[in-house]
């Protein structure tokens, strides 16, 4: 997305939030930083715009993320009873990313915004900001509010912060550009707290989340010469260590770390079916996996669903095409 562009387009959505009364903003299930991020960061944009801004959460916020800013605007879908007059979702794909529920308050939205940065999203929105170039939704939210001269405080910016850390694998992932480093840099101005931010995230593993990678860990399987490497994490692991739902988080990337490994899979077994978690490290591309998987995602990160319960055959099939992929 060019930046005379991403001028106009920004300049297009600040006119439907000055013109908008009651205005929803939400993002997809499964919460992650940038997803929460993006949303927190929104919300105290709107706020400060003189807005009053309802976030629409139909799950759950990972403790580790509880101490972002802007948290209590949080209401769920239920508990919508206006009409909305502006949607912003963001870094959400589609609509289905969101759940039926926010799904049904989006179709209903009298306008609609969509600002994300995954190649696969489907332009739903009345209003499109997608560039899937950038690392991150927090990267576009930044370079908007920066287009409109729009002046942050600490709580943004560190909304803002977290997604871009969190979506970038602490600026790790080749999506980083110059421009990320130099967004991170004029978010620093507002006097972020890093080591909040950093215990947060990255330093407060709790005791289930460690039982559960042992457990997943103990049943790691090597395929094609190491390359590939596959861990489960059945419902029996979830009871026996009382792990939460996005206590499974971050498995996938540990596998992908060992130093053979190109192509890391994590098969989560869920009451009806199984969730596919890929993480590639330098050629093997997610999305054609995921796709086939009914999923998709990015090229060295994707998801899918396998709608059978039978983790042995899922393993296998996800094993061979993934052998002719390599």
């Amino acid at each position: 997305m060019e930046m005379t562009n991403l001028k106009d387009l920004s300049l297009e959505l600040k006119n439907l939030i000055d013109t908008s009364k009651n205005i929803a903003v939400a993002s997809h299930l499964n919460p992650d930083g940038d997803n929460l991020g993006s949303v927190t960061a929104m919300i105290g944009l709107l706020v400060k715009l003189g807005k009053k801004p309802i976030f629409i959460l139909d799950d759950t916020i990972p403790s580790s993320f509880k101490f972002l800013p802007n948290l209590s605007y949080a209401k769920s879908p239920d508990q919508i009873d206006c009409e909305i007059d502006l949607f912003i979702a963001l870094d959400s794909s589609d609509e289905d990313r969101m759940g039926d529920k926010v799904k049904e308050i989006f179709s209903k939205s009298k306008r609609t915004a969509n600002i994300d940065h995954h190649f696969s999203n489907k332009k739903y929105a009345d209003l499109n900001i997608v560039d899937d170039k950038s690392p991150a939704t927090c990267e576009i939210l930044a370079r908007i509010f920066k287009s409109l001269n729009l002046e942050l405080n600490k709580e943004i910016a560190t909304s803002l912060f977290t997604g871009l850390s969190t979506d970038t694998g602490s600026f790790k992932y080749s999506s980083v550009t110059s421009d990320t480093f130099s967004i991170a840099s004029d978010l620093f101005k507002y006097d972020i707290d890093i080591n909040e931010v950093t215990v947060n995230i990255y330093q407060s593993r709790s005791r289930q989340k460690t039982d559960l990678l042992i457990r997943a860990m103990n049943s790691i399987e090597y395929f094609d010469d190491d390359r590939i490497a596959v861990v489960f994490v059945t419902k029996d692991d979830m009871e026996i260590t009382k792990a939460s739902k996005a206590d499974a988080d971050g498995i996938v990337e540990f596998v992908r770390d060992i130093d053979t490994v190109e192509l890391a899979v994590l098969l989560k077994e869920k009451e009806d079916c199984i969730r596919l978690s890929l993480r590639s490290k330098s050629y093997v591309d997610c999305t054609e996996i995921a796709s086939k998987f009914n999923g998709g995602g990015h090229i060295r990160a994707s998801g899918g669903t396998i709608y059978s319960t039978d983790l042995e055959k899922a393993k296998r099939d996800v094993v061979n095409f993934a052998e002719e992929q390599l």
